[in-house]
């Protein structure tokens, strides 16, 4: 039981939640709290309307507007390290909601204390805190799993047509695309220079000082290492249609893709007969999306296994 809850709290989530997404949902959560202190008039709040102050009760509203903005939008930058996408789960996504809470509570204690609605002491801040939670929780809560609902189905959906395009054109029979059939790839000295067909070609990776190019070979995966970088290995490649840098350290031929994987965190590229999953940086996933749906005679495929 314990293992399962463990497992289900370490679930990746989204977090490059888009900012105007942000905007909206804080918009709403402030619009909420402001309404529901005006129509419930809880924690003695309705002595502002009697006294004509109903402009208070915006005002908490407001007030939970930007601590919200500061929250989502500061907080990355000042913690990278909790804020790092590559961990973001559903564990530290409550986390974050409860932060929320505190921070809100702790704003409309001092903005209670400007208004002369209360006296800034440290033993009335459990007791904002508690009040911001019983007000905000359930917006907070049904927002962000709105706003995670709807990437992680958008993720799905995304992930979904890649696939069926690169099951479409893997079983499309046709000539490959127009193009040069071969690729000369220079090392960093210039000489002993690698030659290879692109539609055998998987990908190239960069580490270090040395880039590995892995292609297809009678039937199995060949990995080859050449001395040199992956920006000198781009231009060699400038002009094939079929390749794209997915990643600062991966050169990808798109048309031998195996399929496309990943969830709210980003893609992961399979390649058949490869032991690892090629990140997609998140940054160019809409030119991936683009490139691999795009309308394309049946490819060649290098038969690997």
């Amino acid at each position: 039981m314990f293992a399962k809850t463990r497992a289900f709290l370490r679930q990746p989530l989204p977090f490059r939640i888009p900012p105007a997404q942000i905007v909206i949902a804080s918009f709403a959560v402030g619009l909420f709290v402001s309404a529901f202190l005006w129509i419930f008039k809880p924690f003695g709040s309705g002595k502002y309307v009697l006294e004509g102050r109903s402009w208070i009760l915006w005002g908490y509203g407001f007030l939970t507007f930007l601590v919200l903005q500061v929250d989502l939008f500061i907080g990355p930058v000042v913690l990278p390290g909790f804020f790092n996408e590559k961990k973001w789960n559903l564990y530290r996504g409550i986390g974050f909601q409860l932060w929320h809470i505190v921070s809100i509570g702790t704003a409309n204690l001092l903005f209670a204390a400007f208004i002369g609605g209360s006296e800034l002491r440290l033993w009335a801040v459990p007791g904002y805190i508690l009040q911001a939670l019983a007000i905000g929780f359930f917006p907070l809560t049904f927002g962000m799993l709105s706003v995670q609902y709807f990437l992680l189905k958008k993720y799905a959906e995304s992930t979904r047509l890649m696939n069926e395009s690169i099951f479409a054109s893997r079983n499309r029979t046709g000539e490959a695309e127009k193009g040069p059939t071969k690729l000369v790839l220079s090392p960093e000295s210039g000489k002993d220079k690698v030659e290879i067909r692109i539609q055998d070609l998987l990908l190239i990776k960069s580490v270090d000082n040395y880039v590995e190019i892995y292609a297809a070979d009678k039937g199995q995966v060949k990995k080859i290492l050449l001395r040199s970088s992956l920006k000198r290995i781009e231009r060699d490649v400038e002009g094939y249609l079929s390749l794209f840098k997915c990643h600062r350290a991966f050169l990808v031929n798109v048309n031998n893709i195996s399929r496309v994987a990943g969830n709210s965190q980003g893609y992961k590229l399979v390649f058949e007969g490869l032991e690892f999953e090629v990140p997609v940086s998140r940054n160019i996933s809409k030119d991936l999306f683009k490139l691999i749906t795009r309308p394309r005679p049946g490819r060649i495929s290098p038969q690997i296994g």
